[in-house]
Formats: C-alpha cells, sequence, structure tokens
C-alpha cells in the first residue's frame, strides 16, 4: 500500500468516528467532560493530512528531541565553553600584544623624537658655530679691506700732494732759474757786489769765526771752513756768464738763487732749494742766525754763511 492511499484510508477513517452518536452528544452536553487525548490526537492527525505524521513518528521525534536536549546538557555545553575559554584566551593574548607593540612604538617614536632633537640641537649648534665664525670671518676680512682701502687712500693724497708740491716747486725753480724774468740788476756784470742797494762788504771770517754756535758745533759737523767771499763771487760770475740765476752752495745740499737776496740793516733774505722744494729765509749775519735761530746742522750753516757772502762779501 503506498502511502497516498494510506493517507486517504486515515482520512476515512476519521469521518467515520466523528459521525458516532458519542461524538455528537459529547459535543451538545456542555456538562460533558473534555475530549480524550486519543480524539485530540486524531483531530492532529486529520489537521496534518494523514495518520503517517501522528503516533509514532511524533514520538520519535519527542524522543529525538529527548535525546538532544540530554545530548546538550550532559556533554554538548562542554565543547561549547572550551572553545570559547580558548578564543577568549587568544583574544587577551592578542589585546596584550597589540599593547605591546603599541608600547613599543611609543617608546620608539619617543626615542626617535629625543635622537631627532638632540641631532638638530647639535646641527644647529656646528651649524650656529660655523655661521659664527664665517661671519667674523667675514667682519674681518672687510675691517682689512677697509683699512687697506683707507691706507691705499692715504698714501694716494699723500704722493699726490708730493707731486703736486715737486711739481710747484719745479715751476717756480724754473721761473727763479729763468735769466730773462730778472733781466739786468744789481747781480749782473763783473763788478755785481759794487751794485748793491745796500751798504758795502763788510762780512768776513772774523764775524762768523765770532758766532756763539760755530766754534763748538763746526768741530761737532766737521766743518774746517766757511767759504770765502771770493769762492762765492767766483760762482755768481759763472753762473751770469751760463745765464743761470743759481749757485751750488759749497759743502751743501742747497742751491741759492742769488737775485733773490735781499739785505736790510744785518738781516738778509732769500730763496734757496734744498733739492725737494724752494725755500725763503731769513739770516742775521752779524748774530750768525737763521730763521731766528742757530742752525740745525752743515747744511744750513753753510746756506747762512753763502747768503751774507753775497749781501755783504768783501
Amino acid at each position: 500500500m503506498t502511502t497516498q492511499t494510506r493517507s486517504r484510508f486515515a482520512a476515512a477513517f476519521s469521518l467515520i468516528l466523528l459521525l458516532q452518536p458519542t461524538g455528537a452528544l459529547a459535543t451538545s452536553n456542555p456538562s460533558a467532560p473534555a475530549s480524550t487525548p486519543a480524539t485530540e490526537e486524531l483531530l492532529l492527525v486529520q489537521r496534518r493530512g494523514g495518520g503517517s505524521r501522528g503516533g509514532g513518528s511524533r514520538g520519535g521525534r519527542s524522543s529525538s528531541r529527548g535525546s538532544r536536549s540530554g545530548s546538550r546538557s550532559s556533554g554538548g555545553r562542554t565543547g561549547f565553553s572550551s572553545y570559547s575559554g580558548n578564543r577568549q584566551s587568544s583574544r587577551q593574548t592578542t589585546r596584550s600584544t597589540r599593547q605591546t607593540t603599541r608600547s613599543g612604538s611609543r617608546d620608539q617614536r619617543q626615542t626617535n623624537r629625543m635622537d631627532s632633537h638632540r641631532m638638530d640641537s647639535h646641527r644647529m649648534g656646528n651649524n650656529r658655530m660655523e655661521n659664527r665664525g664665517t661671519r667674523q670671518n667675514t667682519r674681518n676680512t672687510n675691517i682689512d679691506t677697509r683699512q687697506q682701502g683707507r691706507t691705499d687712500r692715504t698714501n694716494d693724497r699723500q704722493s699726490n700732494r708730493n707731486d703736486r708740491v715737486n711739481t710747484r716747486s719745479k715751476t717756480r725753480r724754473d721761473a727763479i732759474n729763468n735769466w730773462d724774468r730778472y733781466g739786468n740788476g744789481w747781480y749782473s756784470g763783473s763788478s755785481w757786489y759794487r751794485n748793491r742797494p745796500w751798504n758795502n762788504g763788510w762780512y768776513g771770517s772774523s764775524y762768523y769765526n765770532n758766532w756763539r754756535w760755530y766754534p763748538g758745533q763746526a768741530a761737532a759737523w766737521g766743518i774746517a771752513s766757511m767759504a770765502s767771499f771770493s769762492v762765492i763771487n767766483s760762482l755768481v760770475q759763472t753762473a751770469q756768464n751760463n745765464e743761470v740765476s743759481y749757485i751750488a752752495v759749497p759743502d751743501s745740499n742747497y742751491s741759492l738763487y742769488y737775485p733773490s737776496v735781499s739785505a736790510s740793516g744785518d738781516v738778509v733774505t732769500f730763496e734757496a732749494d734744498n733739492g725737494y722744494e724752494t725755500v725763503r729765509f731769513s739770516a742775521d749775519c752779524r748774530d750768525g742766525t737763521l730763521d731766528g735761530g742757530a742752525p740745525r746742522n752743515a747744511n744750513e750753516a753753510q746756506l747762512l754763511n753763502a747768503s751774507c757772502q753775497v749781501a755783504f762779501g768783501q
């Protein structure tokens, strides 16, 4: 018999049972007792569509459920608890590992930060020292350059000043030495000393030997004697013949411009060239002073004597 035939038979059988008088009376009597378990089970079978799903099958399901429940209550939860404990332990281990890694990373970052700060400080300190040294060297170089420039400018100005002085002196010497500049005067002619417009000659060795400074200083300077009038006269005559306006002072570095000599009383004024420039002097032939004082060296002593010989020599 197939499953479909059995289902139809069970349905017919259930219908017959429902049509029995006992069932009708039980339904119409309110005080009758409740339906028996068998009747309830038949109703359930009818609703479910056949007897194959009731009875033993349901009992089997109940038994199976009971066995599963017993199995769960007896030993099934033990495995879950073990798995839960392992997972909790694994989670705790992972958390500890992350915490350790985080702490290590934080410490490493802090160490790197400190190392970087120290390196930056060291680098900054070195750079600061190098920059300070560079600035100091640059400052010293600039100071030296400015000082050298200042020295060069001073030397240039002094050189230019000397050049201008020498140029003026040369121009003046050339002008003084220009024979045409003077023309004919008391210093012209073979007897020029007789044409002097002041007192005639009175100066000689008797005067310079009596100058107060002469004995001691002449010995110190190695002056044996002064140029006499005859020597000076010969020099002037030679200069006139050559149309030269100066004579070289004997035993001296000076050149005397004899046309510039002019006398007043015992004092004579004149111009002379010391090799660098033309200088104007004033001499007292009676007292033996040059510019108000004793000569400072042998050159000035010889110049003083030559000017007095031109003005007052005899």
